[in-house]
């Protein structure tokens, strides 16, 4: 496919309105992940397959990313980093998966549906012995395989990975990424070197937000405050305020009275087609400061964003309300609900407890 092509249809493994990691070069809060990487390759012992770890938006194919410029011999700035410009010759064939010797596995665009797959088909993967045969190219003599994520593989994907991973061609490095590493199989996580990347701080990622947005110290601060550690959630909540960020705050002020008609036109903007991108952000924002708010109720001290809520409930309430929430999100994603009525029922059931 030409990159002219690639460029006009959604990307899986892109956030909505973030940049692809692909286009980032520089990751905060893992520099201990990355000398970890890089004294691994100089010891000549490097193991063949990686699995990177974390919560969405925390680093990981940002990170893989850096690894793969690394491997296919793009210059870094610095000595024993990989910290590799996007100037470099290598950088932009990657950017622009021109690279012959670095191979994308993600859940593909289906032309007829014009929808992306829910899942990494297994012809995506077989499409592998045609990339492992070619000979590598000259500038490093190695080959890279990023499965983005590996979590999105079905059995006979993540069964034929296992082959290559038994079997692996020579020097070919594989980079798995995953935010559920327990559903994987077994036999695959043991063929992996593991390499979690673990929450940053939030004084981290509120300089290096400041950076890359320009947006209110609200915004900012609520995006930081449900991002979980992970930068590129705080980003992509940020870019995405309107639609998450907002509402949100709109929904949680309005507790304190029977506005169920701010409960329908919140249900009725979220199961938008354009909005459906950022829905699970508004959903997993909404359990938290739901989890945040029955802490509070013990404690008397908020840690969540914005405020504490205007109502009084007890913990176990708020606590089982938001159990409910990320039922009805991971019941979305199992079966077709009817998003309108699954948000309103939910929202309504926070507002009335």
């Amino acid at each position: 496919m030409r990159q002219a092509e690639i460029e006009t249809f959604p990307e899986a493994d892109c956030a909505d309105g973030c940049l692809h990691p692909r286009h980032v070069y520089d990751l905060i809060g893992h520099a201990d992940a990355e000398a970890r990487f890089i004294k691994a390759r100089q010891s000549g012992r490097l193991h063949h397959a990686w699995l990177i770890t974390g919560a969405p938006g925390i680093g990981k194919a940002t990170l893989a990313y850096r690894i793969i410029r690394y491997m296919l011999g793009g210059e870094s700035l610095l000595t024993n980093s990989l910290n590799i410009p996007a100037s470099d010759p290598v950088a932009q064939r990657i950017a622009a998966l021109g690279h012959e010797n670095f191979k994308l596995i993600r859940r593909p665009y289906d032309h007829k549906t014009k929808k992306i797959k829910t899942e990494i088909p297994v012809d995506e993967v077989r499409a592998l012995s045609t990339f492992f045969q070619k000979t590598a190219g000259s500038d490093s003599g190695w080959r890279v395989c990023l499965i983005d994520r590996a979590d999105e593989l079905n059995r006979n994907s993540e069964n034929a990975i296992l082959k290559l991973l038994e079997e692996p061609p020579e020097r070919t490095l594989f980079i798995l990424l995953s935010s559920a590493p327990g559903q994987l199989l077994p036999t695959i996580r043991s063929r992996c070197m593991a390499l979690e990347l673990r929450p940053v701080p939030k004084d981290d990622i509120g300089g290096w937000l400041s950076h890359h947005i320009d947006a209110s110290e609200e915004i900012k601060n609520a995006a930081i405050g449900l991002s979980r550690g992970a930068p590129g959630k705080a980003l992509a909540l940020a870019r995405n305020s309107d639609t998450v960020l907002i509402p949100l705050s709109r929904f949680l002020s309005s507790l304190g009275s029977h506005s169920h008609s701010t409960d329908m036109t919140l249900a009725k903007t979220l199961a938008m087609q354009s909005n459906l991108g950022t829905r699970d952000m508004f959903w997993e924002g909404l359990a938290d400061i739901l989890q945040h708010q029955a802490v509070f109720s013990v404690t008397g001290e908020w840690t969540g964003a914005f405020k504490p809520l205007p109502v009084a409930k007890s913990p176990q309430t708020w606590a089982k309300l938001s159990e409910q929430v990320v039922e009805t999100q991971q019941r979305e994603s199992a079966i077709n609900l009817d998003k309108i009525a699954a948000m309103f029922d939910t929202l309504s059931a926070i507002r009335t407890a």
